[in-house]
């Protein structure tokens, strides 16, 4: 790892990236943060919840450490050599800020946010064709370029698109928003198509780690509920009140789901920051790609 004044500025400035998340999401409109058939005047409306000042201190200094690493690994690839690759890497920061805290507190990503850092993926698809692309050889068309990240947009919102669908159908009950959907339609832009390999395998991964332990703490809960409702001195009525108080609450405080849009969010992070790292992994294990740095 090589420490310079380069790694020490971008490590600064990623940290600074994560504060317009904090005034734009709590200036935006109440109707963004809420489902689309929201209505302010109905009975029990639940309001989304804001971000907290600590929020932004929290990614503020995840988005330096993880910034610093990189930097300091690969000196070369987030430089100010390629300042249309790290534009577009750092623009993005607030954008997928809101996006993760959103899905957590709200389980809505907001359609405005996702079209936003649509527009300012472009700069990637600018910088494949300044800077090269590390995924595409030099010697390819230019085409290759755009055609790597619009498929990748593609094929994976398609993809979760037809998994959401037929999970779905067998559960009964809706296993993937099409915020996800619209979500790893920008992921795949940003990534490209062999990067979209990364992206899910990592959101799949760190998803199935956090939900081993909300499944254990579902359990627990669910016997806690059946031993308060024997004890009841009417169980049956006990049993009606606590149905009614799952009808009654809303989606988005519900304790068993998983927003699944953070971990998309984190898997690109890593990926767009640590590209050759992944570049040397997919050599490894798939054969050879060769670009530009």
């Amino acid at each position: 790892m090589t420490v310079t004044s380069q790694t020490i500025v971008l490590t600064l400035i990623a940290a600074v990236m994560a504060v317009p998340a904090f005034f734009m999401f709590n200036k935006m409109p109440e109707a963004w943060l809420q489902d689309y058939d929201f209505d302010p005047k109905a009975e029990n409306v639940r309001w989304a919840k804001r971000l907290k000042p600590y929020h932004i201190a929290v990614f503020a200094a995840i988005y330096a450490v993880l910034v610093f690493i990189s930097t300091a690994m690969y000196p070369e690839f987030l430089s100010f050599d390629h300042w249309l690759r790290v534009a577009a890497l750092l623009l993005a920061f607030p954008g997928f800020t809101i996006i993760i805290m959103s899905d957590t507190l709200n389980r809505i990503i907001p359609d405005h946010i996702i079209v936003l850092n649509i527009i300012l993926s472009l700069l990637y698809f600018v910088s494949d064709f300044v800077d090269g692309n590390i995924w595409i050889d030099v010697e390819k068309p230019w085409y290759y370029l755009v055609l790597n990240r619009v498929i990748a947009a593609l094929v994976g919102s398609g993809a979760l698109l037809l998994l959401g669908i037929i999970s779905s159908a067998i559960a009964k009950t809706e296993a993937m928003g099409m915020g996800d959907v619209k979500l790893l339609f920008l992921c795949g832009l940003l990534s490209g198509l062999k990067g979209l390999i990364f992206v899910v395998f990592i959101a799949f991964i760190t998803a199935g780690v956090v939900a081993v332990p909300m499944l254990i703490r579902k359990r627990m809960r669910i016997a806690e509920e059946e031993r308060q409702i024997r004890e009841s001195p009417d169980p049956a009525k006990a049993r009606k009140i606590l149905a009614k108080k799952k009808r009654e609450m809303h989606f988005a405080d519900d304790p068993d789901y998983l927003a699944f849009g953070p971990f998309l969010i984190l898997g690109t992070v890593l990926f767009l920051l640590y590209e050759p790292y992944f570049l040397d992994l997919f050599n490894r294990y798939f054969g050879p790609v060769s670009g530009a740095m």
